[in-house]
């Protein structure tokens, strides 16, 4: 084991903990503009970010328009990248990679820079994938569907 493994760990925690913010941005772009088009009321952006996506997820679901349903897929994407990094966010992280969850009821894991630096870059790449889809798709389809009325 090389004695700077655990300053390794730092820099690709800290991605970790900054791309997931750029995707809870995001998801609160997605409840805004779903409160724009009437569609939800005054969300608390307080909420966990899980309660904000069933949310809109929810909302979603009721419209009948196939690009919702596009955003209910890539919302549906998010939830195991959620989990894992709640794993280690809650987790101590040892030197090593040795991560010992809060959650007693979970093993010890270990999990390498790459490890933390992918899961990073998945995250980041799904925060991508929904404000394309939100953007592109979904609000013009709304537009349109309330334009047309149906």
């Amino acid at each position: 084991m090389s004695g700077s493994f655990e300053g390794d760990l730092i820099r690709p925690l800290g991605l970790l903990t900054l791309y997931f913010g750029y995707a809870e941005f995001e998801v609160d772009a997605l409840i805004d503009a779903l409160e724009k088009w009437g569609l939800i009321g005054a969300s608390p952006k307080s909420a966990p970010l899980g309660q904000r996506l069933t949310t809109a997820r929810d909302l979603l679901n009721r419209q009948q328009i196939v690009e919702a349903t596009q955003v209910i897929s890539i919302i549906d994407e998010f939830r195991h990248l959620i989990e894992l990094r709640n794993v280690l966010v809650h987790s101590c992280v040892l030197a090593g990679g040795r991560v010992i969850p809060s959650d007693k009821s979970q093993g010890t894991l270990r999990v390498t820079p790459e490890q933390l630096t992918k899961l990073a870059g998945d995250i980041f790449t799904w925060k991508e994938k929904l404000s394309a889809a939100r953007q592109r798709q979904l609000m013009p389809a709304l537009q349109r569907k309330s334009i047309d009325g149906t």
